[in-house]
């Protein structure tokens, strides 16, 4: 089976983590996670027996200024739940979530994972974050299979033309001291996260409905097939519908504009080592009805193509646009 990091956690007396106002700057400060601090929250606490038919693991949350879990952690978490109980020659292939509902900042996070099969070659996984009533706020599926690296692959996608990264800031760099922009965009991450043009946060930009990201940890990365595909996970929900508001030549941060996921999936070609830089290339395919669907092909530094993001969400665009 996949073991996991061995960190330990820091909570309260009573086994939830401290309130923060979200308005406060506390809040902002706190949302922003060191790579260490990310893999720390990848490394969930298993309550029980972590192989049978239904396990439950605990997770902690990444503040937020807005209250509001991170979707990207969501999905992270959801498939490390499901992938410590999988075995060490199998590898994730895809992931389909739903984010059901606002997970809040202010307490563990509670996952129940069903073994839904288990094949020679193939095994499936539900993992499902529950609130104190056990309801469901999240959902994903998981499969996982062996690697045959002696059956022949293919891939249609190509990197778009992109500058070097190493030329390019840093997210934070960029728009860190920029307060029109709200805090959480202008933290500094656990992955290097820099855009190969400036999005149009505040000012527009010609139309256009593709963006390029890069991304790179910002250290050092454990070697665990888990964590490494946890990361990928985490990073595809950064950026993959900004590409709406350069299509509707729109501000993505103008006061009322809004992304909030609905529906994610993603499929994994290949390993992704994010120790390395990877380009992320994403598209939007339609918006309809205040929903943008966007897909996301992602690159590893060779050009090869290692996963494919797909997301459903609910795009508002700033209320002067509305109006």
């Amino acid at each position: 089976m996949n073991s996991s990091r061995q960190i330990s956690k820091v909570m309260t007396n009573d086994g939830t983590m401290s309130r923060v106002d979200p308005a406060s700057p506390a809040a902002d400060t706190r949302a922003a996670v060191t790579l260490d601090e990310l893999l720390d929250l990848l490394d969930l606490s298993c309550v029980g027996e972590p192989t049978g038919r239904v396990s439950h693991w605990i997770g902690q949350p990444q503040q937020h200024p807005a209250g509001r879990l991170f979707g990207g952690l969501l999905l992270a978490q959801a498939l490390v739940a499901a992938g410590r109980g999988i075995r060490t020659d199998q590898r994730i292939i895809s992931l389909q979530a739903d984010f059901v509902g606002g997970v809040p900042t202010d307490r563990p996070l509670h996952w129940e994972v069903t073994v839904v099969s288990d094949a020679p070659s193939l095994a499936t996984r539900r993992s499902r974050l529950l609130d104190d009533t056990g309801e469901e706020l999240f959902g994903a599926v998981t499969r996982w299979a062996t690697v045959r690296d002696d059956l022949p692959s293919y891939s249609s996608a190509r990197r778009a033309p992109a500058p070097d990264p190493e030329t390019l800031p840093d997210h934070a760099d960029r728009f860190g001291s920029d307060e029109r922009i709200p805090p959480w965009w202008r933290l500094r991450r656990p992955i290097h996260f820099r855009h190969a043009v400036a999005p149009p946060y505040v000012t527009l930009a010609e139309p256009n409905d593709r963006q390029t990201t890069f991304f790179r940890a910002t250290g050092p990365l454990p070697d665990d097939a888990v964590l490494r595909a946890a990361l990928v996970a985490y990073v595809s929900d950064m950026s993959i519908l900004e590409a709406s508001f350069l299509a509707l030549g729109s501000a993505r941060h103008k006061p009322g504009a809004r992304i909030l996921s609905l529906t994610h999936a993603l499929t994994f070609h290949a390993a992704a080592d994010l120790t390395e830089w990877h380009q992320f290339d994403c598209r939007v395919e339609s918006i309809a009805h205040g929903r943008a669907h966007g897909v996301g092909e992602l690159f590893d530094a060779a050009g090869r193509h290692v996963a494919t993001a797909s997301q459903v969400g609910l795009v508002k665009t700033p209320t002067a646009d509305r109006e």
